[in-house]
């Protein structure tokens, strides 16, 4: 009975486009990482949620609700969890959108960001907490960025 009302709870957040499915985890995509709504919780062995063409790794059913019911509030922190995970890629500066300098680059919550310039970087770097994180990974500094899913190759049919 639980599992069906959360199957109809969250079909009715789907609506909104924000998350399309919710499934369990079939196993853990990257060792230790913490949910980013409930930060000491791990989200091995937990919820998967379908956002932005890849997968997000929540902790629990109402991590999966609150991301669904307010999804600009964790926008930044999902989309550095998808950076982490490799499922995107950054292609430009977050702050310029410009070409990236191989000398400006900066770790933010393990993830190795680059920059157009060190005065970027450095720029970037005086924020701290969720500012730092909205600075880059927020809708602004993803789309300056230019972060993309990785597109994964199709397996050739053998005969």
């Amino acid at each position: 009975m639980k599992r069906f009302l959360l199957v109809v709870v969250l079909t009715a957040f789907a609506g909104a486009g924000v998350l399309q499915t919710v499934v369990a985890a079939d196993k853990d995509p990257v060792e230790g990482l913490k949910c980013f709504i409930m930060k000491k919780r791990k989200v091995k062995g937990k919820k998967v949620v379908d956002y932005k063409g890849a997968k997000l790794y929540l902790c629990c059913s109402t991590c999966v609700k609150r991301m669904a019911k307010t999804p600009k509030k964790y926008e930044a922190k999902a989309n550095h969890q998808l950076v982490y995970t490799g499922q995107f890629v950054q292609k430009a500066c977050p702050v310029s959108g410009k070409a990236l300098h191989k000398d400006a680059v900066l770790k933010i919550g393990g993830v190795e960001v680059k920059f157009a310039s060190v005065a970027h970087k450095d720029k970037v770097a005086a924020l701290k907490g969720d500012a730092l994180i909205n600075a880059v990974f927020g809708k602004a500094g993803f789309k300056k960025g230019k972060f993309a899913l990785v597109k994964k190759k199709k397996a050739k049919a053998t005969s």
